[in-house]
């Protein structure tokens, strides 16, 4: 989902004219994956690309992420000819942690455990609390590795004549 918009400056006095505000929010729902089994299953060779036994693809979900970016711009006539332009413009302005990847690789038996019902399984930030005890980190299987870039703002000028 996107939402984005352009609004521009009503007034007509010199210093409150020539805005321009250009937000953009972005919702993106988690990205399925495949499951990995990490070594040999089907005796194929091939084991970067083995799935646990029983795993359908595409059964793992990446996490959601949303995103605010934005461009304010401020525009002023030089002369006849000439314009000034200031511009800044900000990404991921909420500065909230969207990871971007999932350790995939669970092992060959990941569904063949007591009390297991679907593959349908979900990532964990790093530092979430693991049930047997201790914590996820980037290494544990089905914890999030990466994420996306942090907050970034661009300043910048432009003359046009």
């Amino acid at each position: 989902m996107v939402i984005a918009g352009v609004i521009e400056s009503p007034w007509n006095q010199p210093v409150l004219s020539g805005f321009q505000f250009a937000p953009i929010f972005s919702y993106h729902a988690g990205h399925p994956f495949n499951l990995l089994a990490g070594g040999e299953v089907n005796g194929d060779n091939h084991t970067t690309n083995e799935r646990p036994i029983g795993a359908p693809r595409d059964t793992g979900i990446g996490p959601n992420y949303y995103d605010l970016d934005a461009r304010l711009t401020w525009q002023h006539k030089l002369g006849e000819k000439a314009n000034l332009a200031f511009t800044a413009e900000g990404f991921n302005i909420l500065n909230r942690t969207n990871f971007g990847s999932v350790n995939n690789e669970v092992g060959p038996l990941f569904g063949l455990t007591p009390g297991f019902t679907t593959f349908n399984v979900h990532g964990f930030r790093p530092g979430t609390p693991i049930a047997g005890g201790g914590f996820y980190q980037p290494s544990t299987p089905l914890s999030f590795t990466s994420a996306l870039p942090m907050r970034e703002i661009q300043l910048g000028f432009r003359v046009s004549f």
